[in-house]
């Protein structure tokens, strides 16, 4: 069946090999930080949370790239686990922010390195020359596709964080 994609075909194909490799990078990360407790969706939403103060989840979840049921979820186990804590506006009730507790500050201390080490890990397969180049490349095809994040833009913006309606994604991501 010559219209008919095979498996070798597949293995290719650009979507494949990169669902592949978010998949290596997220078996390095928990080898690495495993025993603090901590997802990548996790430590991301930790870290933008210490550079944000006060972010409400809504643009926690555009910062850090994740669809609302993920977001929240990260945020509910954040908060079970006393990393963070919620604060309620006080002129809008439905309205919350949060921020990083003291145990989420000596958390962070203790998993960055091992991030760190996760990513020089993934990375250690390329010559240490390419990898800026991959890096960027990968930039780049975020970029053509609408998909890079402007933190800036999610912050400072009411409604922001959205792609204009010709470059949003169909496609959600995953925890």
């Amino acid at each position: 069946m010559p219209d008919i994609e095979s498996l070798a075909e597949i293995y290719r194909r650009p979507g494949f090999i990169v669902k592949r490799l978010h998949q290596v990078a997220t078996a390095l990360f928990l080898e690495e930080c495993g025993r603090y407790s901590m997802t990548p969706s996790q430590y991301q939403a930790l870290c933008a949370i210490r550079e944000h103060p006060g972010i409400g989840q809504s643009a926690l979840g555009k910062l850090t790239g994740q669809d609302r049921s993920t977001v929240s979820l990260v945020v509910q186990l954040l908060l079970d686990r006393g990393l963070i804590r919620r604060v309620v506006n006080s002129s809008d009730k439905r309205s919350a922010s949060l921020k990083v507790s003291e145990s989420g500050m000596q958390t962070l201390r203790e998993v960055a390195p091992a991030a760190r080490r996760a990513q020089d890990r993934l990375l250690s397969a390329l010559p240490e020359g390419k990898r800026a180049e991959f890096l960027a490349l990968l930039h780049r095809l975020l970029d053509a596709h609408g998909a890079k994040i402007d933190p800036a833009r999610v912050i400072t913006v009411k409604g922001a964080g959205k792609a204009p309606p010709s470059k949003r994604l169909k496609a959600r991501p995953r925890r």
